[in-house]
């Protein structure tokens, strides 16, 4: 089996019934670092061209941007991205040999997951919706 077929193999078979609590605790940490840093982020650097972009070219869409509004799974996950590695004080996070931090995977797994209509239980607390919970927790002033 390929690496990338050991990917989707672990993908499919994935069930939160499966998650220890200890991975359960470390999903919540990771989410909450990567929500900080992504708050704090609203507005700032290169965030509001990236904005702007989403505005002109896709403002519509199925996956919630933090500060409100929805667009293309791909560009909430770049914007959300954007804002949550922009302040990069999410660093609670070191593996050896390891070249990505765990957030860099959060926004796109959330868009994915929102636009299939995911259940929510790991990533937002038991709050159904993940775009709600976005929306919730992120407001533009």
């Amino acid at each position: 089996m390929t690496r990338t077929e050991e990917l989707a193999d672990f993908a499919i078979k994935a069930n939160y019934g499966n998650l220890s609590s200890q991975t359960v605790d470390q999903l919540k940490i990771r989410l909450l670092d990567s929500l900080g840093c992504a708050m704090a982020a609203l507005g700032r650097g290169p965030t509001p061209a990236i904005r702007g972009y989403i505005r002109e070219f896709c403002p519509r869409g199925k996956c919630a941007l933090a500060g409100g509004g929805k667009t293309s799974p791909d560009l909430a996950a770049l914007y959300n991205g954007a804002l949550v590695r922009y302040l990069d004080f999410n660093g609670s996070y070191l593996a050896k040999g390891e070249t990505c931090h765990p957030s860099d995977n959060i926004t796109p797994v959330l868009a994915a997951a929102e636009y299939g209509n995911a259940e929510g239980r790991i990533v937002s607390y038991k709050q159904p919706d993940t775009g709600e919970a976005l929306q919730a927790i992120f407001k533009e002033d």
